[in-house]
């Protein structure tokens, strides 16, 4: 689990890339990330989605 501070500097630092996860904006307080089927020049796009969310096949089907 990460906290959405962690999330912000992950998805800005120079060694792991820029802007590789997606939907930080709606995280409230602990989130995990699960990888998409999307790349960019720095690799694997993910989502984070807030710890208690349990996945379903509609989350997956529209963020994975």
């Amino acid at each position: 689990m990460y906290s959405k501070a962690t999330l912000l500097e992950m998805n800005s630092s120079s060694t792991l890339g820029h802007n590789w996860i997606i939907n930080i904006e709606n995280i409230q307080d602990n989130a995990k990330i699960y990888p998409t089927g999307n790349a960019s020049l720095y690799g694997r796009i993910y989502v984070a989605l807030n710890a208690n969310v349990e996945l379903t096949e509609e989350i997956i089907g529209n963020n994975l």
